[in-house]
């Protein structure tokens, strides 16, 4: 393979940077064992370790005539009876006019953001969106009003944001251009919820009706909340009042493709316009079969039980964290946001759960020799002051694996405070 030695150059600077400012590292070819248990994946339900279902999907797949790819993007050959039908078929289950199936709720996301809002509209949007979203708008900046984000999870910015676009965009208060509002029902990386019935009063208050677009993403909530586990805005009665849902079924439902909930319009327009949906190949049949396989699981009753374990094992995690972490100083180890995590969860408890330590790396690697699957996330993939361990409890923990867990946090905590205080009082040379 031939070098570009000039490009190389300057990817080895870059890749020293983050050495220098000690920036974990996420190889792509760096397998991390989660032997003593998984608590950092995002396979909630623990579907991925079910015997019994891996044996029930391979019995679907012996039985279906067409496996491989869909021999073109939707736009071509790739619209078959199975992409179709299993529109129809979340169409139906979802209450909804249309769905679109996308091969990843990232290019659901981007695919959105990037076709349909038109010149002149604007894009208010939680400053913890998904980056997909953030992709999506870049794709689209150039006709755009604007794009802006309000303080995450503020009703007082949000209101405010809302009345300064509403005297800058005339069009919009008149009912001629589209105010998107866009949030995630559950955000991924501090477990916390949207204050969404405030949020939607607020755009009813303000904004026309006609003008009001409200999206919601709820990637880290379908399968988990509501009956079926449909989401969270389901299980909120609140799906006739958010226009937009998009759904990624690369979390709970543990596979692949994304979900939008829409409109004919909406739908035949992305269609017809949206770049990412004509000239991507769509989703080959066996994935169509496993979205479809997938979904079905999480309505089950089987699903049921994995939720409630998985809710009350989340519970025992933050309980057992807390107390067995209450002599440690908060600025070695501590919960974020521990006071608004479950603020506007009305009942529910996320399984996610963001640990802050000033050392992430150090926590990391300590971690990993234990066997846990340990990334950790520092700046600038979240703010300074607010680097973490992005923790995850699953329907497929036990109790004795969190409790074990929760001890090699601890110990790692009282060997850093040790050493800190060892330095503090040794003299200066």
């Amino acid at each position: 393979m031939a070098a570009s030695l000039a490009l190389e150059s300057s990817l080895l600077s870059r890749l020293e940077n983050r050495k220098r400012h000690n920036q974990p590292r996420w190889d792509a070819d760096i397998i991390h064992p989660d032997d003593a248990g998984d608590f950092f994946s995002s396979d909630y339900l623990s579907l991925s370790h079910n015997p019994h279902l891996r044996q029930k999907y391979l019995n679907i797949l012996a039985s279906e005539p067409l496996l491989l790819g869909a021999t073109g993007s939707r736009a071509l050959t790739g619209s078959t009876a199975n992409h179709i039908g299993l529109e129809k078929y979340f169409a139906e289950e979802l209450g909804v006019e249309k769905t679109m199936v996308y091969v990843s709720g990232y290019t659901a996301n981007l695919t959105f953001f990037g076709c349909v809002p038109q010149s002149g509209d604007v894009i208010l949007y939680d400053e913890y969106i998904h980056a997909s979203v953030h992709d999506g708008i870049r794709l689209n900046r150039s006709r755009l009003g604007k794009a802006l984000a309000f303080q995450h999870n503020s009703l007082t910015d949000l209101e405010a944001k809302v009345e300064d676009i509403l005297n800058r965009f005339p069009k919009i208060r008149a009912g001629k251009a589209t105010l998107f509002v866009v949030i995630e029902s559950v955000y991924s990386m501090d477990g916390d919820f949207s204050p969404m019935h405030g949020i939607l009063e607020i755009i009813e208050t303000l904004v026309p009706r006609e003008s009001a677009h409200v999206v919601v993403d709820e990637a880290h909530s379908i399968g988990l909340y509501g009956p079926g586990g449909k989401g969270v805005v389901r299980a909120w009665g609140l799906e006739k009042r958010v226009h937009t849902v998009v759904m990624a079924f690369s979390k709970t439902l543990n596979f692949v493709g994304g979900v939008i909930t829409t409109n004919a319009i909406i739908y035949e327009y992305l269609s017809n316009h949206s770049v990412p949906w004509m000239f991507t190949s769509a989703a080959a049949h066996v994935n169509i079969i496993g979205m479809k396989f997938c979904f079905d699981i999480v309505k089950s009753a089987e699903a049921d039980h994995l939720r409630e374990t998985l809710m009350r094992l989340s519970h025992f995690f933050i309980s057992h964290f807390t107390e067995s972490t209450s002599d440690i100083p908060e600025s070695t180890l501590s919960l974020l946001n521990s006071s608004t995590k479950n603020l506007n969860s009305r009942g529910f408890i996320s399984p996610i759960f963001a640990i802050f330590s000033p050392d992430v790396v150090a926590l990391q690697n300590y971690l990993n020799g234990k066997g846990y699957a340990a990334r950790a996330l520092a700046p600038p993939a979240v703010p300074r002051g607010k680097e973490r361990l992005r923790v995850v409890i699953h329907a497929g923990n036990s109790e004795e694996q969190i409790k074990w867990f929760v001890k090699a946090l601890r110990e790692w905590a009282l060997a850093q405070d040790r050493k800190a205080k060892g330095t503090q009082g040794r003299p200066k040379l």
